[in-house]
């Protein structure tokens, strides 16, 4: 019979944390059913049932509570030893190369950069920050390691993690007679000029401000395009017409402009984590991990 492997244990762990497969899948970055195939597997190799299983509840049995307590030791020691290897191979000091779109500066890139500097002291941080167009070629070239972009509608040779999600939000010049209202339906905007998004990729959301405007009644009459939200914001705070973009933009005031959130519009704005399925940068796995906890740790706020 073939002995237990650390993935099993590094999966028990996590499924013991959690008291639930899903969760525990999701951090884990696995499917559920390979998961609960893999804790299947363990207890055959232990000869013991870990875990009390009905449709909604899990709970560790005698057994397994005996096994989580011995295995977060031996788990750390593996750590250890791995923390050593990795001083001594000089994987400890190195560089990760980020880009970013500004929203994730306000989301969740600082407590990331922060965890993985508490694990990784030595690593050095190289920060860029592009637009999603500007992004995919980099990492096609190897020039960044991770980027935060929009979902692209191809992402041939990416792996993605969703690390943020958010609303909409009206821009308007101070001096419009709308700027006086606390608060802004998509529908007040009919009589305005836009200032919109060229058509690249990752700003599929654009569409869905405009299937709103239709429902009122109404096109936008679209004045100015421009690639990145900073400078729909400039162009508005000039007076040359309105825009809708993500709500990431109430954390930069500017003289001159309004930011008033719409409410009626979804949460469909998503900031996703990219990297190269085939890179080769050992920070990546561990930076996207850090990621990972940080998300989880805000859904439970």
């Amino acid at each position: 019979m073939k002995g237990v492997e650390i993935r099993h244990l590094r999966y028990f762990m996590r499924v013991a944390q959690e008291l639930h497969f899903g969760r525990a899948a999701e951090i884990l970055g696995v499917s559920q059913a390979p998961l609960s195939q893999q804790i299947r597997q363990l207890e055959e190799r232990i000869g013991v049932r870990l875990f009390d299983r009905t449709t909604r509840t899990v709970t560790l049995t005698p057994a397994g509570r005996a096994l989580f307590e011995k295995s977060g030791e031996a788990l750390l020691s593996f750590q250890d030893a791995i923390d050593e290897a990795r001083t001594v191979g000089g994987l400890k000091a190195g560089r990760l190369r980020i880009g970013a779109m500004s929203s994730a500066i306000y989301s969740v890139l600082p407590s990331a950069l922060h965890a993985l500097s508490d694990q990784a002291p030595a690593v050095q941080f190289d920060m860029s920050f592009h637009t999603t167009e500007e992004q995919l070629p980099l990492l096609a070239e190897r020039k960044i390691d991770v980027a935060f972009i929009r979902p692209p509608r191809s992402m041939s040779g990416l792996q993605t993690f969703e690390v943020h999600r958010e609303g909409f939000a009206a821009v308007l010049p101070s001096s419009s007679p709308l700027a006086a209202r606390k608060a802004l339906r998509v529908e007040d905007l009919r009589d305005e000029n836009f200032i919109g998004f060229s058509d690249i990729r990752g700003i599929s959301y654009q569409e869905i401000v405009f299937q709103h405007c239709r429902a009122a009644g109404f096109s936008p009459n679209i004045v100015q395009r421009v690639s990145h939200t900073k400078a729909v914001v400039v162009l508005v705070a000039a007076g040359l017409g309105v825009g809708v973009v993500p709500r990431w933009v109430e954390h930069e005031p500017m003289e001159g402009l309004v930011v008033r959130p719409l409410d009626e519009l979804p949460e469909a704005i998503s900031l996703v984590a990219a990297w190269r399925a085939d890179g080769f940068n050992p920070f990546v796995e561990l930076f996207v991990q850090c990621l990972k906890d940080v998300v989880r740790s805000k859904a439970a706020k």
